[in-house]
């Protein structure tokens, strides 16, 4: 009798957290509005957000995964990024079955995407964006470009949080161009889920980067695989970001 007293406590409680949590996310979702839209000169719009301060602030822009809807990713990521300054969420150039969108594992493009996006938004808001220390994330074969991007223009983009990083995205001369990096990317963060396939590649890219003498920290994340829950991303990435920010 006991026994099952016990068993059903356990599977009450359960219950009880997989609801509260399911609410807290639909709660936070029905109170983030939805980003507006960039009309980007050549490629697909993106979305955004505003800073909620007014001065001059940098850019966190996000890269999505394969298959992702980045209107969607942008709402995610406005609840832990909007305090730090511009969240922009540029669209791989390619459709998916699912809907979604992909960067075709094409970094010159994704590159030229970014490029593009940047000026789009100095455009329409003179004055208020940040041209260079701004923070570049992606995840997924969001990281791959990201990775690529970063390395190839550190002036812009100076301060990288990769998700789901891999050292196999870096290739050819890319330890001689970190090398060359050193002096202007200020700060690195990589984040795998412990259970992602990835994990001991973001360990090995992290390794590349110390090597390079690039200031960077590594976090695999217990209990998680390779996509963080909605409603896990403000606890998860505020640490992370806030390190990146504070870089001078």
């Amino acid at each position: 009798m006991q026994a099952r007293l016990r068993l059903l406590f356990f599977l009450v409680s359960a219950a009880a957290v997989l609801l509260c949590g399911r609410r807290a996310e639909a709660r936070q979702s029905a109170s983030t509005p939805d980003p507006m839209v960039l009309d980007v000169p050549g490629f697909s719009e993106a979305y955004y957000y505003k800073p909620r301060r007014k001065a001059r602030r940098p850019v966190i822009l996000y890269l999505h995964g394969r298959g992702a809807n980045a209107f969607e990713d942008c709402r995610k990521w406005a609840r832990v990024a909007r305090p730090y300054g511009w969240v922009v969420c540029p669209q791989g150039p390619s459709p998916t079955d699912s809907g979604g969108r992909t960067w075709n594992n094409d970094a010159d493009t994704a590159r030229r995407i970014v490029d593009a996006t940047l000026a789009a938004l100095r455009e329409k808001y003179a004055g208020r964006v940040r041209l260079r220390g701004n923070i570049l994330i992606g995840f997924s074969e969001g990281a791959f470009v990201a990775q690529q991007v970063g390395m190839r223009d550190p002036a812009h983009w100076n301060r990288w949080l990769i998700l789901a990083a891999n050292d196999q995205y870096w290739f050819g001369d890319a330890p001689q161009q970190l090398e060359k990096d050193r002096a202007k990317v200020r700060r690195v963060y990589l984040l795998s889920g412990e259970n992602d396939q990835v994990a001991e590649n973001t360990k090995r890219a992290g390794e590349m980067l110390k090597t390079a003498r690039i200031p960077v920290k590594v976090k695999i994340a217990p209990g998680l695989g390779h996509e963080v829950p909605g409603d896990r991303m403000v606890a998860t990435y505020r640490r992370p970001l806030r390190w990146l920010a504070a870089a001078r």
